[in-house]
């Protein structure tokens, strides 16, 4: 059997079962519109005010550094054992062993530094903050 044909059959697989549970999903749900559906529930409460709310995006800004530099600390800590155990075989030089690793870092820097310059990690400022004597009689 030829593997394209396998791969193929595996890529058509994977569309129609989705498809067809969505399909059948359809066709078994109950479709009862009422207003009460489309109200806005909160845990019980009754809700307040309208449901587009404006966020921060330096909420999401933080989260997402955060993510990155997470992620770097997660493939730093494996590095450090394969590194240990090639400096100890002596085949590799030092350059060698440490020069992935070192550019790596490099570029994580490079990117933490355009962020610093650009805003990325500094919190949003108040009006109080930006004109300290804004609050003096």
């Amino acid at each position: 059997m030829n593997d394209w044909i396998a791969i193929g059959a595996l890529a058509l697989v994977g569309l129609l079962i989705p498809l067809g549970m969505m399909a059948v999903s359809y066709l078994l749900r109950p479709s009862v519109p009422e207003t009460s559906k489309r109200a806005t529930y909160e845990s019980g409460e009754v809700p307040t005010g309208g449901t587009r709310i404006r966020f921060n995006i330096q909420y999401y800004m933080v989260a997402l550094l955060f993510v990155v530099f997470d992620i770097e600390t997660v493939l730093l800590f494996p590095w450090a054992v394969v590194y240990q155990d090639a400096l100890a075989a002596e085949e590799y030089g030092l350059l060698h062993a440490l020069g992935p690793m070192l550019l790596f870092v490099a570029i994580l820097l490079v990117g933490l530094a355009w962020a610093w310059r650009n805003g990325a990690v500094e919190w949003a400022q108040t009006p109080r903050q930006v004109d300290p004597g804004a609050d003096r009689p």
